[in-house]
């Protein structure tokens, strides 16, 4: 009996909030793109990109923590596109059109993510 009302309470707390996970997605994309705008790191004071900083990092140089960190931003900027496309897929529940639109800039962002990880692996070995 605890069972049934258990789930029937899950269940009218569902229809209550029916795009919940979207908006849970919404807000770990938002903090993703704070995280990676707002913090500073050695590109802020140069007046470069972070794109640049991690770029610019041979391979022969091992431990580069300004490029780690920058390549550690490129991927949260990433991921937060990421999630924030896959909620924008959920909430709107689009046409066939606009979802092939929306799969195609988040295709866009696990590209610049793999990038990121390359980087990162160039900057620490």
């Amino acid at each position: 009996m605890r069972v049934r009302i258990e789930s029937g309470i899950m269940a009218a707390d569902h229809e209550k909030w029916p795009n919940r996970r979207a908006l849970l997605l919404y807000a770990a994309g938002f903090c993703m793109l704070a995280f990676a705008f707002l913090f500073p790191d050695e590109a802020y004071w140069e007046g470069r990109s972070f794109f640049n900083v991690a770029r610019q990092s041979p391979w022969n140089h091992w431990w580069d923590w300004p490029a780690a960190w920058c390549s550690v931003k490129i991927i949260l900027l990433s991921l937060g596109v990421f999630s924030i496309m896959t909620a924008l897929r959920r909430m709107l529940k689009v046409s066939r059109c606009w979802a092939k639109a929306i799969l195609l800039l988040s295709s866009v962002s696990s590209l610049v993510c793999a990038l990121g990880v390359y980087y990162l692996l160039k900057a620490l070995l």
